[in-house]
């Protein structure tokens, strides 16, 4: 199991002081979180597993101590990261996955990918990137820290986060790095440096962030400087953003904390839903929501107005985190013509390097 060890003396101060009823998982990352769950879940074998439920399909799974922590996708084109450096790859739109020789043996937490670039990150500073369809390269970025999720934009500015409040900018997809200063006194009276969670890099430069304590901050200015668009008590998982471009984003976290913007993450409004599960991963599109969990799978028809459950046993005693949808191209009969028809699917992934596909 991972362990934090780097506390500096405010930390030393908060953890302290703290009662235990407030605790609850804030100063637990979501690495840690899931790796303590993989063990003793559900049994299962390498290999293809075509197992069937009523809210999921499960394409892969691997064996009991596996774990899948992030999925990207684009086209037909997806690959899955995880730990000890597990990584597998699609290239038929999620049908089919192949293991991919490690690169390391580091446990790899965030993926990022824009049309001709792709960045991995990982634990203790590990920074792998490519070009699309090339070998991965374990850069060497100067980094140190436990990189809990990454984000890059079509024009390769890129930004990695993770414990203790750290972050780091790209501005070559991946290839240097540059540590970002925030003074974390304008998000909180103790100046507490707290774990973050998610980034996003927008095509325009606009970079957003989100973390423990409710938090979700945003810049304008490339990371010179963020404001603050969201605080809490309930940590913030996961932040994602439809690629209509349409400025519609969520935000997941916390004992049921689903959020919700309309104006590019200026603010957020709280979505009713049926749940107290920890909420890890968000995608959304098309009118479409789905959120992965500890025990829990929601999803909304009709843009986050309301979210049903599900009662499967599949999700119920287990854990999924990453979430995302790839498109598969197939050919039929339309009169004397043949059309190629293109179908999206999303995937989930998550306990003993589960891949799943979200059924209608």
């Amino acid at each position: 199991m991972l362990k934090i060890t780097k506390l500096n003396r405010k930390h030393q101060k908060f953890l302290g002081e703290l009662k235990m009823n407030k605790l609850k998982n804030l100063f637990i990352t979501t690495a840690l979180l899931l790796m303590t769950m993989s063990n003793g879940l559900m049994a299962a074998h390498h290999g293809e597993n075509e197992a069937h439920s009523g809210a999921i399909k499960v394409v892969h799974s691997g064996i009991p101590h596996d774990a899948l922590f992030a999925i990207g996708m684009s086209g037909e084109v997806g690959i899955a990261v995880g730990n000890f450096g597990l990584m597998l790859e699609t290239s038929d739109g999620g049908i089919s996955w192949e293991l991919v020789e490690p690169a390391t043996k580091k446990a790899l937490f965030g993926i990022a990918s824009n049309e001709t670039n792709e960045i991995i990150v990982g634990q203790e500073g590990t920074v792998m990137t490519r070009k699309r369809g090339g070998d991965w390269t374990v850069t060497e970025s100067g980094l140190t820290e436990r990189l809990l999720n990454v984000g890059m934009n079509a024009s390769g500015l890129a930004v990695t986060v993770g414990e203790f409040g750290f972050m780091a900018k790209s501005g070559d997809a991946g290839a240097t790095w540059e540590r970002l200063s925030v003074d974390w006194e304008q998000f909180n009276d103790e100046g507490y440096e707290p774990h973050l969670y998610s980034a996003i890099v927008k095509d325009d430069g606009t970079i957003l962030v989100s973390g423990e304590f409710g938090l979700i901050m945003k810049s304008t200015d490339g990371g010179k400087t963020f404001s603050s668009k969201h605080r809490g008590d309930k940590g913030v998982f996961d932040v994602q953003f439809s690629k209509e471009g349409d400025n519609v984003g969520y935000a997941v976290g916390q004992e049921g904390l689903v959020l919700k913007s309309l104006d590019d993450g200026e603010t957020w409004e709280t979505l009713s839903v049926d749940s107290t599960a920890n909420l890890l991963g968000v995608w959304s599109g098309e009118g479409e929501v789905v959120i992965t969990g500890i025990r829990e799978l929601l999803r909304s028809g009709d843009n986050g107005k309301t979210f049903t459950g599900t009662t499967d046993v599949a999700i119920g005693r287990t854990w999924y985190q990453g979430v995302a949808a790839g498109i598969t191209e197939f050919e039929m009969m339309s009169g004397q013509r043949k059309v190629t028809m293109r179908e999206q699917t999303i995937y989930i992934v998550g306990h003993q390097g589960s891949i799943a596909q979200v059924l209608h």
